[in-house]
């Protein structure tokens, strides 16, 4: 049996390209995945920003406060649906290049150069039973998986869902197309 597995294995890498799988998307694709992101904000959260937003409202500490309230509001009537979302690996949890336990954010170098997104925004993608590899910060990936609405504390961050049941594929955007956070240290 185990050869069996070994051959199958060996049979997709070849249909892959040597195990370096991408995935290639396209327009709807990418529509599919920022409605997707947008799925984990409430309705009406960010309502009281402006449509005229203007430089000085970025220094009002009130908004501030507002912004980062906001930022915290998850929906519980998520759990237990299924979603697929392109995002970037921040690995949590690492042994050798497999990723047991990682953080996916909407934007490369985020938690990392800058900083972290809104609580809304994060989520712990937890691959314990099928650790992914190891990939470049700036490398998008796409996760799908079983959504589980439940905030949780890490060094670099705090995510408001967790993504269970997963699987994970390298999005290719070509390397003129990834994205460098301003101030990040990308000499891409």
């Amino acid at each position: 049996m185990r050869r069996v597995n070994q051959l199958m294995a060996l049979s997709l890498c070849v249909l892959w390209g040597a195990c370096g799988y991408a995935y290639e998307a396209t327009e709807e694709d990418f529509i599919r995945w920022e409605n997707a992101w947008d799925r984990l904000i409430p309705a009406g959260t960010y309502d009281f920003v402006p449509q005229d937003f203007g430089y000085e409202l970025l220094f009002n500490p009130t908004f501030q406060s507002q912004l980062d309230a906001a930022g915290r509001v998850i929906d519980p009537a998520l759990e237990g649906q299924r979603i697929e979302l392109a995002g970037f690996m921040v690995p949590i949890e690492v042994k050798g290049q497999s990723v047991s336990q990682f953080l996916l954010v909407p934007e490369a170098g985020q938690c990392v150069h800058v900083p972290p997104p809104p609580l809304n925004q994060t989520l712990l993608v937890d691959a314990t039973n099928a650790p992914t590899e190891l990939r470049d910060l700036y490398e998008p990936v796409i996760v799908s998986g079983r959504l589980s609405v439940v905030t949780q504390r890490f060094e670099i961050a705090e995510s408001g869902y967790t993504l269970v049941d997963v699987t994970v594929t390298t999005l290719d955007l070509g390397e003129e197309l990834i994205p460098i956070a301003p101030g990040a240290d990308g000499d891409r």
